[in-house]
């Protein structure tokens, strides 16, 4: 039985973009769960949406079915009730809006930008008597979708850049370009790196097909991660420096930066370990003055990763630790990061043999990854641990 005495505004924003996103009538809602052998009546759907009731689970797995989309994505949808909302002033316009949101999303507070980007397509979506072209919708939900990834989110990330895509005639190129990245990275998430580099090297086609020299830059350093992430540095490194070239007179500092610190590392992975250090320590610096904690943490995270492999232990050690805190640190824990520190401070400790560590590091690994929704290496190589364990 639905709660009439109070209900969620966040689910009900989600429902009624799924539902204009299929384009779907409220009535043809309602025929589609007959259909399927439940029922919704349309003025019961629309107080969903309105955020007058909750639905009842039953409700809700008969909702997933008509909208083709995960059980799990309204219960994340529930969990982002804890994201304080954005009231914007009187006079704040949709770009005031946008804008905000940017500078959070630079400064590593994803939870923030969400809900500044959430009100900010709401404003849209409500129009008050004006038509807001697909084009600007589209951007508005590519926004809030590439800030779910980076919350964890990534099931609802996917639907929302899908049902982008299934209007793909009435946005531009450049936005198709964009979608198709954050979907690469959402499958990468998921740990299927094939589809990730299929749909990245579509969007390649499509940025060098309309001529767009920054949209080309984007999915080659898509494509560059893909690279990095199984470890091939040499093709990584190619496509990175490409990206930097198409970039630097349009890119914003935060992305430069991060490029610069994917440099830094493959040039070291390479056996170029003095130019990949420094690259990564000029890199760390701009973060630290612009305040990018995120771009800050990866570099931390390279440096010790360096040092470990080139058997400096006590240098990694620093180096993994104050990722650690930094990851910690801010308003919001990267718990991927957290998770990366934490593994490589356990191998460190098994190496060594300190069992106490490793056993310290171990209970903090098992935590964080219960709390993970992503696929990296770190994770596959902590999966296949506790499966090897489990076999014996």
């Amino acid at each position: 039985m639905e709660q009439e005495l109070r209900g969620s505004t966040r689910l009900g924003n989600y429902l009624r973009r799924l539902r204009v996103g299929y384009g779907l009538s409220l009535r043809r809602v309602e025929d589609k769960a007959k259909t399927g052998g439940g029922e919704i009546d349309n003025s019961q759907l629309s107080r969903y949406e309105r955020g007058k009731c909750y639905p009842s689970f039953d409700k809700l797995c008969l909702l997933a079915n008509i909208f083709n989309v995960p059980i799990q994505n309204f219960s994340d949808v529930l969990d982002l009730e804890k994201v304080e909302r954005y009231e914007p002033g009187i006079s704040a316009t949709y770009d005031d809006i946008k804008t905000e949101a940017g500078r959070e999303w630079d400064q590593g507070n994803y939870a923030r930008a969400y809900s500044i980007y959430e009100t900010a397509l709401a404003r849209l979506e409500d129009g008050h008597g004006t038509e807001v072209d697909q084009e600007t919708l589209a951007r508005a939900r590519f926004n809030l979708a590439r800030t779910l990834l980076r919350m964890g989110k990534v099931s609802l990330a996917e639907t929302e850049l899908r049902l982008i895509l299934r209007r793909h005639r009435e946005i531009s190129p450049t936005t198709e370009v964009a979608v198709l990245g954050a979907l690469a990275d959402a499958h990468e998430d998921k740990g299927d790196r094939y589809l990730a580099l299929l749909e990245s090297e579509k969007g390649l086609a499509i940025a060098r097909e309309c001529g767009s020299v920054e949209y080309e830059g984007y999915a080659l350093h898509r494509i560059g991660r893909l690279y990095f992430l199984e470890s091939d540095y040499t093709r990584a490194l190619e496509s990175f420096r490409q990206a930097r070239t198409l970039l630097e007179d349009t890119a914003s500092r935060y992305d430069l930066t991060l490029i610069r610190i994917n440099i830094g590392f493959c040039q070291a992975m390479i056996g170029k370990v003095e130019r990949g250090v420094r690259e990564l320590k000029e890199a760390l610096q701009i973060a630290g003055k612009d305040g990018f904690r995120r771009c800050s943490t990866y570099a931390l995270l390279y440096l010790g990763q360096i040092h470990f492999t080139q058997q400096e232990m006590v240098k990694a050690r620093d180096y993994f630790e104050e990722a650690e805190l930094m990851a910690h640190g801010g308003e919001e824990r990267y718990v991927d990061i957290l998770f990366q520190t934490a593994y490589h401070l356990w191998e460190m400790a098994r190496v060594s043999g300190n069992q106490v560590q490793e056993k310290v590091y171990f209970g903090r690994l098992k935590f964080l990854r219960s709390q993970l929704d992503r696929h990296f290496l770190e994770v596959e190589k902590f999966d296949q641990f506790i499966e090897q364990g489990k076999s014996r």
